[in-house]
């Protein structure tokens, strides 16, 4: 059974998932995972393939989801896409993106907020 933790994040990425399509992205692949990492979500949207980092956190944190978001996650992060490129035979001079989307779960209300980050590194 999974952890509670889990669970959480689970919700977020459902969500996350949810916005994207309506906002027009394809998803292609979830929860991509290698001995390094994972991508949490893998879409494409005008031609434009689109790593996404999916951070979840509840409304009572003092910290933001996007504040858990630190250097070494971005470095095995990159170390996962480029696998998942090559891997995928898509030269890694595809036009790419990396993406980071913050969301805050209400437990007691249900509700949730969420901030999509576009191109987090250019």
């Amino acid at each position: 059974m999974p952890s509670k933790k889990r669970l959480f994040g689970d919700m977020g990425e459902n969500l996350s998932c949810k916005y994207l399509k309506n906002a027009g992205y394809s998803i292609l692949a979830r929860n991509y995972q290698v001995k390094f990492g994972e991508i949490d979500i893998i879409a494409k949207k005008d031609d434009i393939l689109v790593f996404i980092e999916v951070k979840s956190s509840n409304h009572t944190s003092n910290i933001t989801p996007e504040e858990n978001f630190t250097k070494n996650k971005l470095a095995k992060l990159l170390k996962t896409i480029e696998i998942y490129m090559i891997s995928n035979k898509i030269p890694l001079n595809a036009t790419h993106r990396i993406d980071l989307i913050a969301v805050i779960l209400n437990k007691s209300t249900y509700k949730a907020s969420l901030k999509h980050f576009k191109n987090i590194i250019s």
